[in-house]
């Protein structure tokens, strides 16, 4: 499994929260760039930087994550 961002409801709620990009790093103890990867979709969180994310958003995790099922396809007899 994967937890994915939900990319626009993140930055929606980053801003009504009054975080730049910058700031909701600083909360976290991230890099800037991370937190730019998550909401343009190009990275996915651990559970714990959810987490963190999540409590500094004061944000339920449905709100702006969502986890994605991975399934590796089965190998088909030769």
């Amino acid at each position: 499994m994967k937890i994915k961002v939900k990319t626009q409801e993140f930055a929606q709620v980053r801003i009504k929260k009054g975080y730049s990009q910058r700031g909701l790093a600083r909360e976290i103890n991230r890099a800037v760039s991370y937190i730019s990867q998550l909401e343009s979709g190009n990275r996915n969180p651990s559970p714990q930087v959810a987490k963190e994310i999540c409590d500094a958003l004061d944000a339920q995790f449905e709100d702006i994550f969502f986890i994605e099922s991975v399934h590796k396809r089965e190998r088909k007899p030769a």
